[in-house]
């Protein structure tokens, strides 16, 4: 349960991180995927970027690993043909991996599989949804609307804590 749980929850915040991406940007383009597999990468941020969880800064051109399942953003074609440039979309969490927005690229091959693996959990995720509907009936309708009309409460600190 525990390690089939994350994907989906990674990818049903996806979801609608990428709903509201489309809602500010004219760009219609946004794609988001999973690593297909792990792999070290080349950085291709200018100026390089900053590793927080190693305290160090890796430069253009260096290597860092990606883990299988990162979330990962299309950013454009890559410079190298039959690649994608693509941004690392989620924080790193680990000794030796990618800082967060690394950008490097994938060969389209990868890319078509991280693409198919982000729809794949995006609709079971979905699925997952719309069966919760089915069952809560119109206690979901309940939940979810006093959770859009509830106004955010800032209640002071307990003096006694």
């Amino acid at each position: 349960m525990k390690s089939t749980l994350k994907p989906y929850l990674i990818a049903a915040s996806f979801l609608a991180l990428s709903s509201v991406a489309h809602a500010e940007s004219k760009d219609d383009s946004i794609e988001l995927g999973f690593m297909p597999s792990a792999m070290d990468v080349t950085l291709l941020n200018e100026g390089g970027k900053f590793v927080t969880v190693d305290l160090k800064k890796i430069a253009k051109g260096e290597k860092c690993h990606m883990e299988k399942d990162a979330v990962v953003m299309k950013v454009g074609p890559g410079a190298t043909p039959g690649t994608i440039r693509v941004r690392y979309a989620a924080p790193n969490l680990s000794h030796g991996g990618c800082p967060f927005m690394t950008e490097f690229e994938l060969s389209d091959a990868d890319y078509t599989a991280a693409r198919a693996a982000f729809n794949a959990k995006s609709d079971e995720a979905s699925k997952k949804i719309d069966d919760l509907k089915k069952q809560l009936g119109d206690k979901w309708n309940e939940l979810t609307k006093s959770a859009e009309t509830k106004p955010t409460e800032s209640k002071p600190a307990d003096p006694k804590q």
